[in-house]
């Protein structure tokens, strides 16, 4: 044998056991060890692959249809995607002061600059639901987003200092 590669050897009981066996006779356990073997190879490995493989056949309709409905779905929201005309981008100045006038918050606005094409806004206090309700306006109707925001807490529950960086 290599050196290194350790080899198995019989416990000294078991090789006395087998030698004391006829030819015959070892011939018979070998066949009982091999079916042994078998049977359990049977029943550890080759049943559950084939209830696992019967419950995949059943879960394969079902996965066919999810498939075919999620492939509609992405042909008919690529095909809104091709037939909607798109909005031209509106003004964003007069958006932007139409969605603080609708809010009520065009009164809490101290400071509007534009530079490049970015609002600078600056609200000494602002109530800060009243606040996310209009960004979120300004970001889905003027599609105005925020670049740079500094918000600080203020002594009046619920207000905020907010500083405001938004463009497109």
């Amino acid at each position: 044998m290599a050196a290194g590669v350790p080899s198995w050897q019989a416990p000294p009981w078991l090789s006395r056991w087998w030698a004391a066996k006829t030819p015959t006779e070892r011939r018979i356990v070998a066949a009982l060890a091999l079916l042994i073997a078998a049977a359990s190879g049977w029943l550890a490995l080759w049943q559950p692959l084939q209830r696992d493989l019967q419950a995949l056949r059943v879960a394969v309709p079902a996965e066919r249809s999810l498939l075919a409905d999620a492939q509609h779905r992405v042909d008919e929201m690529a095909g809104l995607a091709r037939n909607s005309p798109l909005r031209p981008p509106p003004e964003a100045r007069a958006e932007l002061e139409r969605v603080l006038g609708e809010r009520g918050l065009r009164g809490n606005v101290t400071q509007l600059d534009w530079q490049e094409g970015r609002a600078r806004i600056v609200f000494a206090a602002v109530r800060f639901d009243a606040l996310i309700a209009a960004l979120e306006a300004l970001q889905r109707d003027a599609r105005l987003r925020i670049v740079e925001a500094t918000l600080t807490a203020r002594v009046d529950p619920g207000t905020v200092r907010a500083e405001l960086v938004l463009a497109r």
